[in-house]
């Protein structure tokens, strides 16, 4: 049981019915999931038996697809072998919501990746279906499937990645975004049948938004004087007898005082709320961009906790070598391969329609698509999270499987990319010795 795991059960309890008697603080996907799971009381071991099976679900069907790309069995096992460590098996034992999360983003990639390999509309509408149901485990992904179906449309007409037609990126995208609106507006509805409020749950964003504003609460005007003394109290207190001394959940410990001197219910406090940092973000811009940029920074930091690290230090600087080693891996894989698209791109302009290089290119076209589309995942989780929250590790725990498949994705791509150049430029008469020495060379290092 972690702080955040009793919202949850109380959210389950009140789905016990099939009925929602109040307005919940969480979204109904993972109290949903407990209450099938015979959660709804206590966590059970069946619980805990079902997280781990999504955990090694998310593997397999990753694995599937590195398989599916050309990727030999070894490097495969590798990548399995690596997320069944600790740190990435470790929240199937926590009652949250991050290993629900993450199986429903992986389910709903490897759905678009089978309809890219087969286009059949089954496919898309599965990914349509559980994209929905991971914004219903975690509202972060309400606009997801619009970021996936924009990524669609910019890139499958024209880049040489792709081989979509225009008409399937459209039917896709629409399939998409559609499906994804049914399911989130239908839940919504249904809440405001039932409590007057059309949305999945409790709306959060005001309370989120004080995380980025909390060091200058003393800027607010006047006509705030009574709030703006209840948050600096507040923030002051939890800056000075929190465990980390941050301060960035003062706002918990303030809401019981606003909602008495406002009077306001909780979807009324965080509308509130929301103005109110609106005006602190307006006075105090470049302070907003600053908490950003430091969310950023801790986004990318080690997960691990208790579980995973069994209160041993020794344990937790190895995971966390690992896991630097990995990120460190990712992001370097990622500037060599946008480079090395970029440098393909502008020599495969000046090439003859006939040239020898290009039916080999297209080989990889599936597999570049497949990696856009995972890093689309992953950039848009942590945009959100570091735009609104406070860029805490454990909100990165939905993505890891995704980072760690487009390392070793992109290391392939790379690998078949660096062996066509090479071929080609051996291979070309005006190619002098020198060069297809270096080229040689070049090839042997990588």
């Amino acid at each position: 049981m972690e702080p955040d795991s009793s919202s949850y059960l109380k959210a389950a309890q009140d789905l016990s019915d099939f009925h929602m008697d109040q307005l919940q603080e969480r979204a109904p996907g993972y109290p949903l999931f407990l209450l099938l799971t015979e959660s709804s009381r206590s966590p059970s071991r069946l619980l805990f038996f079902a997280s781990l099976s999504l955990h090694f679900a998310s593997i397999w069907l990753l694995g599937a697809v590195l398989y599916r790309f050309g990727l030999r069995r070894n490097f495969v096992i590798l990548f399995g072998m690596i997320l069944l460590l600790p740190p990435y098996v470790e929240y199937a034992g926590y009652v949250l919501s991050e290993n629900l999360a993450e199986a429903t983003l992986v389910a709903g990639f490897a759905s678009f990746v089978f309809w890219l390999l087969s286009k059949r509309v089954i496919w898309i509408f599965l990914s349509a279906l559980t994209v929905a149901y991971a914004a219903l485990t975690r509202p972060t992904y309400e606009l997801l499937a619009v970021v996936m179906a924009g990524y669609i449309l910019v890139t499958a007409p024209a880049s040489q990645w792709t081989r979509l037609r225009w008409k399937e990126a459209v039917s896709a995208s629409l399939l998409l975004v559609f499906g994804s609106i049914l399911v989130l507006g239908g839940y919504s509805y249904v809440n405001y049948r039932s409590v007057g409020y059309f949305g999945v749950a409790t709306p959060q964003l005001g309370q989120h938004l004080t995380q980025k504003t909390f060091r200058v609460l003393e800027r607010l005007p006047d006509e705030y004087a009574d709030v703006r003394e209840t948050l600096i109290k507040a923030r002051n207190f939890r800056v000075a007898n929190a465990e980390r001394h941050t301060g960035y959940d003062y706002i918990y410990a303030a809401i019981p005082e606003l909602t008495r001197i406002m009077g306001l219910q909780k979807g009324e406090l965080s509308e509130y709320l929301l103005r109110l940092n609106l005006v602190l973000i307006q006075k105090a811009p470049l302070e907003y961009l600053q908490e950003i940029v430091w969310a950023f920074g801790s986004y990318w930091f080690p997960s691990s906790e208790q579980l995973a690290n069994m209160n041993s230090r020794f344990l937790q600087f190895v995971w966390a070598a690992v896991h630097f080693f990995l990120i460190g891996g990712f992001f370097l894989n990622l500037l060599l391969l946008v480079g090395t698209a970029i440098y393909i791109k502008m020599c495969v302009r000046s090439l003859p329609s006939d040239h020898q290089v290009l039916p080999k290119l297209e080989g990889v076209q599936l597999s570049g698509s497949t990696y856009g589309m995972a890093g689309t995942i992953v950039i848009y989780t942590a945009a959100i999270t570091c735009l609104i929250q406070d860029g805490l590790p454990r909100y990165r725990l939905p993505t890891d499987a995704l980072i760690v498949f487009m390392l070793f994705l992109g290391t392939e791509i790379l690998r078949r990319l660096v062996g066509i150049i090479s071929t080609a430029l051996i291979n070309d008469p005006s190619t002098d010795a020198a060069g297809r020495r270096d080229t040689r060379m070049a090839e042997r290092l990588y």
